[in-house]
């Protein structure tokens, strides 16, 4: 088994986070609360989010709504100049410091996660937990719209991230390892050939809580997955799947992300199935 490497944190604690709360103009919050298949949550948000944060939307702001229409999966990379434009409309600037959350598996957070590092922005941190942490910890929580506090300047350069498409994901079982990210029943009713399934419960532990690096090492090797063969990663709809890259980059594997997933590839009906 390959030793992989610890390599500079992207998760924030709860306590971390509350501590730096009230002391760092850098520091933005992003709320990210998302339903496969379903619209975004802003009503949601409204009702109960971390002091200061900002709601982004997965579905047109971490996606590209134009990309969903050509049937080039539920969730496209989005495009740089609208993904700057959003982004410096909440208020991030070059220097920021930020931090995403959700209130489920941590899975819509991993997405924000890697948008942002795949356009090239330095400090992104998950929050351990996401808002239920924070709610079980007791810290304050904010109702209401939030507006960010000034107007962003933060450039966007894509692909420091990398990804396959369709057909680099159809070849990938022949070099490297296919995982498929989707929980073991659906993988069961078809995946991509080749694949091997991975599902996204085996990243998180029962509170939500990402696991630590060895942790992932550990499960990884037990499941019989070489980590010194190149890796890839997709799901249903490019989200759960970067909470996989998430994982492995915090033990210095970078693993590339097939963004169109699942969900691209049986749009294509020349695609073959395998069960």
């Amino acid at each position: 088994m390959h030793k992989l490497v610890p390599r500079q944190p992207n998760v924030i604690s709860v306590r971390d986070l509350a501590a730096q709360l009230s002391d760092s103009r850098s520091l933005v919050l992003l709320d990210i609360r998302f339903t496969p298949g379903k619209p975004g949550r802003r009503e949601d948000f409204l009702k109960s989010h971390l002091p200061a944060a900002l709601y982004i939307d997965l579905p047109s702001q971490l996606a590209d709504p134009v990309g969903r229409a050509a049937r080039r999966g539920s969730n496209p990379v989005p495009e740089p100049d609208q993904l700057r434009a959003d982004l410096r409309r909440l208020g991030v600037r070059n220097d920021s410091t930020i931090v995403v959350y959700d209130d489920s598996n941590g899975a819509p957070a991993a997405r924000a996660w890697w948008v942002l590092t795949w356009a090239s922005i330095v400090d992104v941190r998950l929050l351990e937990g996401g808002l239920t942490a924070w709610h079980a910890a007791g810290l304050p929580l904010s109702t209401g719209e939030t507006a960010a506090e000034r107007f962003g300047d933060v450039d966007v350069t894509p692909g420091h991230l990398p990804v396959i498409d369709i057909d680099a994901a159809a070849r990938f079982p022949s070099s490297g390892t296919l995982l498929d990210i989707r929980p073991l029943a659906q993988f069961g009713t078809g995946h991509i050939p080749g694949a091997r399934s991975f599902p996204v419960d085996q990243l998180v532990g029962p509170d939500n809580r990402p696991l630590s690096g060895q942790e992932i090492a550990d499960r990884l090797q037990r499941a019989g997955i070489d980590t010194s063969r190149p890796l890839a990663a997709y799901c249903g709809g490019g989200v759960a799947s970067t909470l996989f890259v998430h994982a492995l980059a915090q033990i210095g594997k970078e693993v590339p992300l097939y963004p169109g997933s699942w969900s691209e590839w049986t749009a294509d009906r020349c695609r073959p199935v395998e069960r």
